[in-house]
């Protein structure tokens, strides 16, 4: 966490000097959109929050490598935030009750979190402390309401996902809704190499499992006697650690119930005995239990479309001017 905080600090540093051909300082205007400017502060921090998401993904040397696409990024986001808040305004102007209803939501939002915090004072001095301007916040969270409002106008209200897509894409997308069957176990192996001979690690295995049937703990006789991994935690292999088990050896016991007890399985290695903790049947979701999931993925993907169709069409009507 230190190094990626370190790393991004540096990016952060570079991101002072970069695209910055006519630019010497943040106030430097970058970008201006029918009028309005973006500047390099506007930019900086924009690809800084990006960065910041980025860095829990791709290594420090990746993202030295992605840095002029996640600025490009950023300024294109800038660009058609401008866009949506202008266009938004023009709703506003023939609807001046929208304007109205979009107040209204920003005062709720904000009381919301003055009474989260317990009052005013404390609300704009925990603001202060973390460096925000609640006015500055306000009227950032109405274009984002505005933005809203001009989606909804737009973009959502011409998303249409039919019933017959969404089994459309339960029948051809089938294989991301079945769940392997897997199981979690202890484990006790005595390897050969602890014994004089195989006959007296078989008769030793023999002896374990006999005491495992008299009702003696398998977690407590693993810990003291068994020689494999997890030994420590009683021979614990947990559901998703099983996967990484011997193929041959969880196919032996892949028969076997919740509680039951393997009988001594002899390896290259030693012999063995397990436990059954847990068993996860293979399984494929019905279209019931996941048409809600299908319908929301429908519905993401045509927002994706129709958004970048819709600000596209936006980009025709605006001057956009680069610096």
């Amino acid at each position: 966490m230190k190094i990626l905080k370190l790393s991004l600090a540096f990016f952060v540093v570079q991101l002072f000097y970069l695209y910055q051909i006519n630019a010497e300082n943040l106030n430097a205007v970058r970008v201006i959109v029918n009028g309005e400017i973006i500047t390099e502060f506007d930019i900086n921090k924009r690809a800084y929050e990006a960065f910041s998401i980025a860095g829990q993904t791709y290594s420090k040397s990746e993202l030295e490598s992605k840095k002029t696409e996640i600025v490009q990024n950023a300024i294109d986001e800038l660009i058609d935030r401008k866009i949506l808040v202008q266009e938004a305004k023009k709703l506003l102007a023939e609807k001046p009750e929208l304007s109205e209803k979009v107040e209204k939501n920003v005062d709720s939002f904000v009381k919301g979190a003055v009474d989260q915090v317990g009052s005013l004072y404390k609300f704009y001095e925990l603001a202060n402390k973390q460096g925000i301007n609640p006015l500055q916040k306000r009227a950032e969270l109405k274009n984002d309401l505005l933005i809203e409002e001009i989606m909804r106008e737009n973009v959502y209200s011409k998303i249409i996902v039919t019933p017959k897509k969404i089994k459309n894409y339960y029948r051809d997308h089938v294989d991301e809704f079945s769940m392997k069957g897997s199981m979690s176990f202890r484990h006790i192996l005595l390897k050969f190499s602890s014994y004089n001979s195989k006959e007296e690690g078989k008769t030793a295995a023999d002896n374990l499992l006999n005491r495992l049937k008299s009702g003696e703990d398998f977690e407590t006789l693993a810990k003291k006697h068994s020689r494999g991994p997890h030994a420590d935690r009683g021979g614990l292999w947990s559901l998703d650690e099983a996967s990484g088990f011997r193929k041959d050896l969880v196919a032996a016991i892949s028969h076997l119930k919740e509680g039951e007890i393997s009988p001594v399985i002899k390896s290259s290695l030693g012999y063995h005995i397990f436990k059954i903790e847990e068993v996860i049947a293979a399984q494929t979701l019905s279209f019931t239990k996941v048409q809600d999931e299908i319908r929301n993925t429908l519905f993401r993907e045509e927002f994706i479309k129709k958004k970048k169709a819709y600000l596209k069409k936006l980009r025709k009507r605006v001057v956009i001017q680069r610096y």
